[in-house]
């Protein structure tokens, strides 16, 4: 679908909760309907819009996560006196921003990573607890709908494993291959309530639940860096990544399309204002281009602060920012009738059939997504082997949204 975040599928689908509970539904209404053309129509709608809804929320999860850096923790240098590259006197602490340094002909870095991603709301609304205001009647029949409850849960546990190797002083590589355990549940209860043709009043309930676990390759990351500039008080690179839709985006383990982003990477020179304060500021902005539908990309960029309290312990700060260039479905996607009443009198009285509302409270607007990162990197065995921690913080709503998200990981430096 040209100019949305929704594409249409062609895959088999496996581990698509709300989606299955959207079937469920659809069996529900055709079923108490007698399977006439109208419910059969009704239905379909209904399975549309939560289809749409779970498609959305699917390619937001792997969308917005912050995918760690590919800068390694230190950087080596040519020391003429010596003829030989030897480390620089610093441990970076940014986890999530690139550094404009590279790491040096003919050095690799080798890092492994751990985080833990859980959704906490969607379009502001806790995923837990997702309800429409008002009952939903289905047009030209005397039936209405409802959903009191539905609670939809995403954990992830994400393990990636990175290789950067230094290709020349001023260009650097590095591929990132994640692996990924989801785990999705989706409870739910829904009441239709209508009247059949000879005027029996009807009342189904039906306890809706789904659950799904399973491991995967997640989408895989070439990343290159090419030093520009190296000024006074400020370096200068660019970076280009590539992400390869590997990962299984109905399992939220991938964003279902080849993106392409080119950026312009910055950071300042240490500044040393006290024997126990080394200070470095960072700069990051790109363009995350999806090649199926470019209307569909979003700016990337973000700035933070190291201070290194020694030469092996650094602490670091971030804000991150992704603005996206489209809505993430069109207006009107999840519109659906409501009624200004309980669920009984709106199956029985068309005159409370007043107006519209939105599916669950979702209105796939544009989104924005703003997030802190704290964090730091320490050495734990000479100058090759670190370890690392940082934890995201949502700062507002966006679409989907996770509550902080926790990162440990370690690396090391040859």
């Amino acid at each position: 679908m040209r100019g949305s975040a929704i594409r249409s599928n062609s895959r088999p689908r496996r581990a698509r909760e709300a989606g299955r509970l959207a079937a469920r539904l659809a069996v529900i209404v055709s079923l108490f309907l007698s399977a006439s053309a109208s419910a059969q129509e009704v239905a379909l709608q209904l399975e549309s819009a939560i289809e749409l809804a779970a498609a959305a929320v699917e390619r937001q999860f792997a969308r917005v996560l912050p995918v760690p850096a590919a800068s390694a923790g230190v950087s080596y240098s040519f020391d003429p006196a010596t003829g030989n590259f030897r480390r620089d006197p610093s441990t970076y602490g940014q986890i999530y921003l690139e550094r404009a340094d590279p790491l040096a002909a003919r050095r690799f870095n080798v890092s492994f990573v751990y985080q833990y991603v859980q959704l906490d709301t969607i379009e502001g609304h806790d995923a837990g607890d997702l309800r429409n205001a008002h009952p939903i009647p289905f047009e030209g029949l005397r039936a209405a709908f409802e959903i009191p409850s539905l609670d939809l849960a995403i954990r992830t546990h994400q393990f990636l494993f990175a290789l950067t190797y230094g290709i020349t002083d001023d260009l650097e590589a590095s591929v990132a291959v994640p692996v990924i355990y989801s785990d999705l549940d989706a409870e739910g209860l829904a009441r239709v309530v209508g009247v059949r043709p000879n005027g029996e009043l009807i009342f189904l309930e039906e306890d809706l639940t789904e659950s799904d676990d399973v491991v995967g390759i997640g989408d895989v990351l070439l990343r290159a860096k090419y030093r520009l500039a190296e000024l006074r008080d400020l370096r200068l690179a660019a970076g280009l990544s590539l992400r390869f839709p590997s990962g299984n985006e109905e399992d939220v383990q991938g964003i279902g399309y080849f993106e392409v982003t080119p950026a312009l990477l910055a950071s300042t020179r240490i500044f040393q204002p006290a024997s126990w304060a080394r200070l470095q500021g960072y700069g990051n902005a790109g363009i995350d281009f999806d090649t199926d539908d470019v209307g569909n990309s979003d700016a990337r960029w973000g700035f933070g602060l190291d201070w290194g309290f020694t030469d092996d312990l650094t602490a670091s700060v971030a804000f991150l920012a992704q603005n996206q260039f489209a809505r993430v479905a069109p207006a009107g996607t999840f519109t659906v009738p409501a009624c200004q009443s309980d669920l009984v009198t709106c199956a029985i009285d068309e005159s409370v059939r007043v107006g519209s509302q939105q599916l669950f409270g979702l209105t796939g607007e544009r989104p924005d997504y703003y997030t802190l990162a704290v964090g730091g990197r320490g050495a734990l065995w000479r100058d090759t082997v670190f370890a690392f921690a940082s934890v995201a913080i949502p700062l507002n709503d966006g679409f989907v949204r996770m509550d902080p998200i926790p990162l440990v990981g370690f690396e090391g430096t040859f």
